[in-house]
């Protein structure tokens, strides 16, 4: 693969063997990006989904594989095409998973409006003036949330959803952007590390054009305080797939 050389990568199995990934040592599939996708709203078999900046693959393919569904892996990035074009083919989803090369700033420009049911989302949450050093893919570098829901805007129909991963220390803004996308709020789920921590991450679901109540739902909690997993995340991971 010409572009990893400078990229330290490598290839695991999850779920008993049932999925393969080649990733980057510093992207890795967490336990959170799992609880996610086991937390989905929205989706059928029979939905078009957009994942939008699909990495190498994560929510595209284990979306697909647990739900049934088409999905369109958008990304731009050349070392995170390379593996989602492998990880895509290693798992024998070529029929289900589709790769799409382009820039969400500019989706209008290669993707057809109003055309998708759902759009998956898990964007860099952390500032460029954070520092981005260490690792690029968790930092927003020239591409903010506000370009992210502006495309989501975009590619969804009317009552299209909309499933977000975020960061509960950007929760107010996230909220405020989805609303200025007339995208609503509909649920909110925050993901614990411990139960006496603080929330870490933040799934939102939010219906482009329709009004409604928002719903706060119960915690997630994903350790317990000897750090063996809780008793719903051990439930997901067994089932999952």
């Amino acid at each position: 693969m010409k572009y990893l050389k400078d990229l330290e990568v490598k290839e695991f199995t999850f779920f008993g063997g049932k999925v393969r990934f080649r990733q980057p040592k510093t992207h890795r599939l967490s336990v959170v990006e799992v609880l996610f996708i086991s937390n989905l709203k929205g989706i059928k078999r029979k939905s078009k989904v957009v994942d939008l900046g699909a990495g190498f693959g994560t929510l595209s393919i284990l979306t697909s594989l647990r739900y049934g569904c088409e999905v369109w892996a958008l990304e731009r990035d050349t070392h995170m095409l390379e593996l989602l074009d492998y990880n895509v083919r290693i798992n024998g989803l070529e029929d289900k998973v589709h790769i799409v090369e382009g820039d969400v700033r500019f989706v209008e420009k290669f993707m057809e409006k109003n055309s998708f049911d759902v759009a998956l989302l898990n964007p860099p949450f952390f500032p460029k003036s954070y520092g981005f050093e260490s690792n690029k893919f968790h930092f927003e570098v020239d591409t903010q949330l506000t370009d992210f829901i502006r495309a989501v805007k975009y590619l969804l129909k009317d009552n299209g959803k909309l499933n977000l991963l975020y960061t509960t220390f950007r929760c107010v803004e996230a909220i405020l952007i989805l609303l200025n996308n007339n995208i609503n709020p509909f649920y909110l789920r925050i993901f614990y590390p411990k139960m006496d921590k603080n929330g870490k991450f933040l799934h939102i679901y939010g219906v482009k054009n329709r009004r409604g109540n928002t719903v706060i739902e119960k915690p997630l909690i994903i350790n317990k305080d000897d750090g063996e997993y809780t008793k719903e995340v051990k439930s997901v991971l067994e089932s999952f797939l």
